[in-house]
């Protein structure tokens, strides 16, 4: 049960803190089976992640042995996301307009679990589509009557970049995430300067990492199309 529910109101530090711990939706944002686990997937992973400020700016990376078709169609799979992101209860695609219907806005709600409580987050984000290279978002306005969003001020993209071929002449793509933002409720000095950089970097890696995993198990599942693709979404 969450814990909106009951008659404790959530200490703004609590709120701030497990918004660190749902970075997932952000980088799902820029994303019917069970989600793999970081440790089964196969592509090395790197995060960096920087506090200056208040302000996060995220870096993460993996080369992957897929074809390009697969990871970008992971990448925009909004409806089936929750599916295969840690804490994200539902994505909604609220609005598409622009050439090819390429400019997207994109609703997620969850809720992370900090101890003994279950928190809930959402997010609003403008999202473009640049097939098959790249996922642009940042900040929306938020529809009126739904409240704060988790984060303010966020710029964040995916690219995709085919790197050359693995051993089986399989394509090998990279996937680049990054992304800067501030927390809608900054965290307590303290408590930023000990926990903040170290509880996104894990938060970072998990969510990355799922995407990761998502992108290796459709890939195993279906043959390989090849890095090229005429038409994109």
């Amino acid at each position: 049960m969450s814990v909106l529910a009951t008659n404790n109101p959530i200490p703004p530090a609590v709120r701030a803190t497990a918004a660190l711990l749902l970075h997932g939706l952000l980088v799902a944002a820029l994303s019917a089976a069970p989600a793999p686990t970081r440790a089964g997937t196969r592509a090395p992973i790197d995060v960096d992640v920087e506090h200056d400020g208040g302000r996060f700016v995220v870096e993460a990376r993996a080369d992957l042995d897929v074809d390009a078709r697969t990871a970008w169609d992971t990448l925009v799979d909004y409806e089936r996301m929750p599916q295969f992101v840690p804490g994200l209860h539902r994505t909604r695609v609220l609005s598409r307009t622009g050439s090819a219907q390429r400019q997207l806005t994109v609703e997620y709600i969850g809720e992370s679990r900090l101890l003994f409580m279950t928190v809930p987050t959402r997010l609003w984000l403008d999202v473009q589509h640049v097939p098959f290279t790249d996922v642009i978002a940042q900040s929306a306005p938020t529809p009126a009557g739904q409240g704060e969003p988790t984060v303010k001020g966020l710029r964040a993209r995916y690219t995709l970049a085919v790197v050359g071929t693995s051993g089986r002449a399989t394509p090998r793509v990279r996937l680049t995430y990054s992304a800067q933002f501030e927390l809608t409720e900054a965290l307590p000095p303290v408590l930023g300067a000990l926990f903040g950089t170290a509880a996104m970097r894990k938060s970072v890696r998990e969510q990355f990492g799922a995407m990761v995993g998502e992108i290796e198990r459709r890939a195993r599942a279906r043959p390989s199309i090849g890095a090229g693709v005429a038409e994109g979404r």
